[in-house]
């Protein structure tokens, strides 16, 4: 028993008669949140938290959380169901199940304005500001970029941030990232805290935002790190929305009055395809911004980029630069998610360059090895004589 529950974690697991090994005090099964398959649940314990979302439970409310009940609904219908009686001797009522309601994600115009006011809301924290400069960023980049810092529960209340954009006239209707108390009140999740990262489209509109978890608050589960990255969602949750995959284009912009938007200025017709929206803007911004980027999130995405270069060859897009990390050389599935990128790229009738390639094994000073994996990690060294710190290897 876990907290003065009456019953066992088991107990509750079995009754949403989810499959796990009873002999491993500590199991992965599907999060209730997310809809992932990366919840870490202590059986003995009772709690855990999930390594895509970061949302933590105990027995009580991983059992609200599935069934769509408030926590003291779904305390008293465990008692019922697993026979066990109040203080009086009476079992407590049976609850009826009641599916979580959910919005249908707004447009991109809506959640453009509702994203910029959140992060104005927002401050970054020296620590993500100075890892900003320790991987290449500049000042002014930093500032052009518009990181922030996702917010901590302890520093400031969540409810009360989502009550000052309501009050600037900001809808948080069917926008990912937020949802509603039990109380109606509108909030956030409370994810690890990290450098947010807006996700940019070909009309400098934020589609969403994603959020790089610092990796000293990354909580270790079983022996394995939460995920590095998450995407500020609120699938699954009252009222919350569910982000959609999108790419990021990192490249200069123009404001055309006539159509009142921004478009995409294509350096030379030619845009790069990489992975992660924060190495992208490193790329532009390390190459003093003549040269435009998408970023994909996953090989694999292949339907948002497919419309992203669609609507690029309106903008002068003739040439294609695929220049993925170099994992390309040694992981098969890397390898064969180019490969599909290079079809999808001759589907569409554009032109594919070189890859680019580098040497990504570079020794320092002292003889060790150090890996410039990403062309972020290649350009910074080349550019500054950054080293990546996560690349820093033992020589061999």
């Amino acid at each position: 028993m876990y907290k003065g529950y009456s019953w066992s974690c088991s107990d509750v697991l079995s009754l949403l008669s989810i499959n796990y090994n009873p002999g491993k005090e500590e199991n992965i099964i599907s999060c209730p949140f997310c809809g992932g398959k990366r919840f870490g649940m202590n059986i003995k314990k009772g709690t855990g938290h999930c390594f895509n979302c970061s949302m933590t439970a105990d027995s009580a409310s991983y059992y609200a959380a599935a069934m769509g009940m408030s926590l003291n609904d779904a305390r008293d219908d465990i008692k019922h169901r697993l026979n066990i009686p109040d203080a009086t001797g009476k079992l407590p009522e049976r609850k009826v199940f009641k599916e979580v309601p959910q919005k249908e994600t707004a447009p991109v115009e809506k959640r453009d304005i509702a994203y910029r006011a959140f992060l104005e809301e927002l401050i970054l924290s020296k620590k993500n500001y100075d890892n900003l400069l320790a991987r290449g960023f500049s000042s002014d980049d930093i500032e052009a970029v518009g990181y922030k810092t996702y917010p901590s529960a302890v520093n400031i209340s969540f409810e009360s941030l989502c009550r000052r954009l309501q009050e600037k006239g900001i809808s948080l209707d069917g926008v990912p990232g937020f949802f509603k108390t039990t109380n109606n009140e509108w909030t956030i999740p409370r994810f690890t805290q990290g450098i947010i990262i807006p996700q940019v489209n070909q009309h400098n509109q934020i589609e969403g935002l994603q959020i790089r978890k610092d990796d000293d608050l990354r909580r270790e589960y079983d022996g394995e790190l939460e995920k590095k990255c998450a995407w500020f969602s609120t699938k699954g949750k009252h009222f919350g929305s569910a982000a959609h995959t999108s790419v990021h284009v990192a490249t200069d912009f123009i404001y055309n009055k006539e159509r009142s938007q921004y478009e995409p200025i294509i350096h030379g017709g030619k845009v790069t395809l990489t992975e992660g929206g924060m190495k992208a803007d490193l790329v532009h911004c390390l190459l003093d911004g003549k040269a435009s980027l998408i970023a994909v999130q996953g090989i694999y995405a292949l339907t948002p980029l497919r419309t992203c270069l669609s609507e690029l060859k309106k903008y002068g897009l003739h040439t294609v630069n695929i220049a993925f990390d170099m994992d390309y050389l040694t992981n098969p599935n890397v390898k064969k998610g180019m490969e599909n990128v290079s079809l999808l790229i001759k589907e569409l009738d554009l032109k594919e360059d070189n890859m680019m390639n580098w040497e990504f094994k570079r020794t320092d000073r002292s003889g060790k090895t150090f890996l410039l994996k990403g062309l972020d990690d290649y350009l910074a060294y080349e550019y500054k004589k950054i080293i990546p710190v996560t690349a820093t290897q033992k020589n061999k």
